[in-house]
């Protein structure tokens, strides 16, 4: 495929309002393609001419996608250039608007965007940490959401509930089965996994956010971690068993930080920790990979 000669050109085709979903798509797949000019000097007037039209894209021209559909493939690869941006200081004066756009993905999108949409925010908070604080509340208030959805993300999988008739219900009547369901990134133990390392990052950070976030996160977390899962999994759900066995354990991980240095806020909840790390102890024991993620 041969290089963008024009970037401002290009970029204004990308959100032309009546352009096809595929024509969209065959685009942002050539600027993807060309991503290495971001290792270039041109890397200013790149971000100049795309990075309103990925925001464009993401925010307003596209909605977040629950079946695999030319729509989702092109929210995945705008949001999958967003993450391969070099972190430079060419990208400062885009970084607060970046981290609004992968915050707005993250919260409403599936489970696949919202992973890549993790990693941006956790990389951008790493490098540019200094100016972001006001960027980090409604991380953690999305962290506290999914905790406080952790019980019905069970269930959701491992039961026969009216939950799960409701959901393929409103599949049918958009005529989406036999597309491939996308799970919801507020219904998902991966995106449970990958939070606590983050949280842990921005307590280490900022440690007022400590005082602020935890007597209501931990309660969550808490509870998240004793919810028991099925005693027996049937292979087609043994996949979903190990992510939360490993959402659980990571929570653990961040637990046991807690304890080294804010152990007042654990000693209320400890009887209950130890229950639920013996369970997990006793359930993960043929899961020899969940079971090392603790390891030092």
């Amino acid at each position: 495929m041969s290089p963008i000669q024009n970037f401002e050109l290009h970029s204004r085709h990308l959100v032309e309002p009546d352009l096809p979903i595929q024509m969209r798509l065959q685009y942002a797949m050539e600027v993807r393609d060309s991503l290495e000019i971001a290792h270039t000097a041109e890397y200013l007037n790149f971000l100049k001419c795309y990075f309103r039209a990925f925001s464009v894209i993401l925010l307003q021209i596209t909605k977040p996608q629950f079946v695999d559909n030319p729509e989702h493939k092109l929210r995945n690869i705008v949001v999958e250039i967003l993450n391969r941006l070099p972190h430079s200081e060419v990208l400062r004066p885009f970084v607060q608007d970046l981290l609004k756009v992968a915050m707005q993905v993250l919260t409403t999108d599936n489970e696949e965007n919202g992973l890549i949409c993790i990693r941006i925010i956790f990389d951008l908070l790493r490098t540019f940490r200094p100016t972001l604080e006001n960027e980090v509340q409604p991380f953690l208030d999305f962290v506290c959401k999914i905790y406080q959805n952790f019980r019905m993300t069970t269930s959701h999988f491992f039961d026969n509930t009216s939950v799960a008739v409701e959901d393929t219900k409103g599949l049918l009547s958009a005529g989406h089965v036999g597309n491939g369901q996308l799970n919801p990134s507020t219904r998902s133990f991966k995106i449970v996994t990958e939070s606590p390392l983050v949280v842990m990052f921005l307590f280490q950070l900022y440690s007022r956010l400590v005082q602020t976030n935890i007597p209501h996160l931990l309660p969550l977390m808490v509870a998240a971690i004793s919810v028991p899962g099925p005693d027996k999994v049937p292979p087609r759900l043994k996949t979903n068993f190990i992510e939360l066995k490993s959402a659980q354990v990571k929570t653990v991980s961040f637990l046991t930080y807690l304890l080294k240095s804010f152990a007042d806020y654990i000693k209320p909840h400890e009887e209950s920790i130890c229950k639920s790390i013996v369970n997990l102890l006793v359930t993960c024991s043929d899961s020899v990979s969940i079971r090392k993620v603790n390891d030092p």
